[in-house]
């Protein structure tokens, strides 16, 4: 089963470039503007009830001023903004019934995942403190005190949990119904350091950090998910390990070339929680394997469809909490 999404072939082409290049890192001090609405990909719809702020996945295979001796992507090129496009847009209309908010940020281009910790370290105070950035500028001049969704895939979700950890007031966490953080790791020492900003929800109802990763079979857990602790199955939104029928898995989230639309599918699979990684042994490992990417996205790891495979859970578990906000 495969979604030809074309995020996805963005993706793999920007992968490719990934695996022929090597870079340094390189020193950045300036700050970006949130106030200049050419850093937003969306920021103007106030008509809804409830408010998505998304930060985007690693899509980026283009450096600062691509001079090749950077390792995160310069949002002032309208490339560089492009390549992130074509995800906004599929999350956009997935997450239509909301106040859709979406900054560009400096993320870690591809090749930054080669580097040592340290340098990694350091490109990611950059990504962090651009997400900051706009949050911040987004509480202050778009909110207007509306219920807000934390939503994040990959790059995406580890700057959300790093907002989560350093960037948000008690006032701004009491306004935030969930923060959806799909395709990263919490770690135990992370939940005994931060245990007031991260606060697993456990159930399909209660505020909270949501956290799943998903694998077709236990030999498929990779880099990004292992050690994580607070994982929860997307079709239960529950921490039992007992396995579930396919039922309960509600679709996958699918862009229709022919209506222009995302539509949410049929993709039965029967789903049990192991190491907190949701495994869905009923799916092809082949799904969205990229052999280059082995080493960190090992054959039947779902790292690259977790933002789409349980889209219909995601969609009916935020009307979900929403409903019971604030109780």
């Amino acid at each position: 089963m495969k979604n030809t999404s074309f995020f996805l072939m963005t993706l793999i082409l920007a992968l490719a470039s990934f695996l022929s290049c090597n870079r340094t890192m390189q020193e950045v001090e300036s700050n970006i503007n949130y106030s200049d609405t050419t850093f937003w990909y969306s920021c103007g719809d106030t008509t809804k009830a409830a408010d998505v702020f998304y930060v985007y996945p690693t899509v980026s295979a283009i450096s600062f001023a691509d001079n090749d001796s950077s390792l995160f992507a310069d949002i002032t090129l309208p490339e560089v903004r492009e390549e992130a496009n074509g995800n906004q847009r599929f999350n956009k209309m997935l997450y239509g019934e909301y106040n859709f908010y979406a900054p560009y940020y400096r993320q870690m281009i591809f090749e930054a995942y080669q580097q040592p910790i340290p340098v990694l370290d350091s490109l990611a105070q950059i990504a962090a403190k651009d997400v900051n950035d706009a949050f911040q500028y987004y509480m202050a001049n778009y909110n207007h005190g509306r219920p807000f969704f934390l939503m994040g895939h990959s790059q995406g979700s580890q700057m959300l949990i790093e907002l989560l950890k350093h960037g948000m007031t008690e006032e701004q966490r009491k306004l935030m119904v969930a923060a959806y953080c799909i395709g990263y790791h919490v770690s135990a020492e992370e939940l005994a350091y931060y245990p007031e900003a991260l606060k697993p929800a456990t159930d399909s109802t209660m505020q909270g950090l949501v956290v799943f990763n998903s694998v077709t079979d236990t030999t498929a857990i990779g880099m990004v998910s292992r050690g994580d602790v607070v994982g929860i199955n997307p079709t239960t939104w529950t921490m039992a390990t007992d396995t579930v029928p396919a039922e309960f898995h509600l679709g996958m989230a699918k862009y229709n070339d022919t209506r222009d639309s995302v539509l949410i599918v049929p993709c039965p699979t029967r789903t049990y929680l192991y190491k907190h990684n949701t495994v869905c042994p009923d799916l092809d490992p082949e799904m969205v394997f990229i052999p280059a990417y082995e080493k960190m996205f090992p054959k039947g790891n779902l790292h690259f469809a977790d933002s789409w495979l349980f889209g219909g859970n995601v969609v009916e578990n935020m009307r979900c909490r929403l409903r019971h906000f604030g109780e």
